[in-house]
């Protein structure tokens, strides 16, 4: 066969598996089940990145002597944090477990980044994108408005973000 055949087959493929890519991310931000999370946003820039918020969350960094389940993670492994709202309507952790929970809890699928006396987990919503002027205007608004993460979640755990909370408003992402 011809190399424009190979070529045209490669590219074909590749933008098929980037089509599936969006379609499922948008899927679970309109499927998943939606949580809001507090956060703490700090604004950073990147070069290579552009503008986006980087965020913590208090599931970012968890206690596990003070939380039911597992007490023993090694850096690098997943992890599953069963999470409840509290009475403002924001999740948080109630246990930790090296496998998926079987119970109809809600959880959420991490990986951990630091495991001392506190663990550092990542859950793939540490960073949310936007331009130059919604990054900065996110930026001053810290210190006299309360902002919250909405996040979309999978029957699996996994996390993407839908949006941001201010003061009660919500400011949803669209990607069409």
């Amino acid at each position: 066969m011809k190399p424009a055949f190979w070529i045209f087959l490669i590219a074909a493929a590749m933008s098929a598996f980037l089509l599936y890519m969006v379609v499922h991310h948008e899927n679970l931000r309109h499927d998943g089940q939606e949580i809001i999370l507090d956060m703490e946003p700090i604004d950073p820039r990147s070069l290579f990145r552009g503008h986006y918020v980087r965020i913590q969350t208090p599931l970012s960094q968890l206690d596990p002597e003070k939380l039911q389940g597992d007490d023993t993670f090694k850096k690098g492994q997943l992890i599953y944090v069963t999470i409840e709202p509290d009475q403002n309507g924001s999740w948080n952790a109630v246990s930790l477990s090296h496998h998926r929970p079987t119970s109809p809890q809600t959880f959420i699928k991490g990986r951990v980044k630091r495991a001392h006396s506190r663990l550092r987990i990542l859950y793939n919503i540490e960073s949310y994108f936007a331009d130059q002027k919604t990054a900065k205007g996110l930026e001053e608004q810290l210190a006299d408005h309360q902002m919250r993460l909405i996040i979309a979640l999978s029957k699996d755990g996994n996390a993407v973000i839908k949006g941001i909370q201010i003061d009660g408003e919500r400011q949803m992402d669209r990607l069409w």
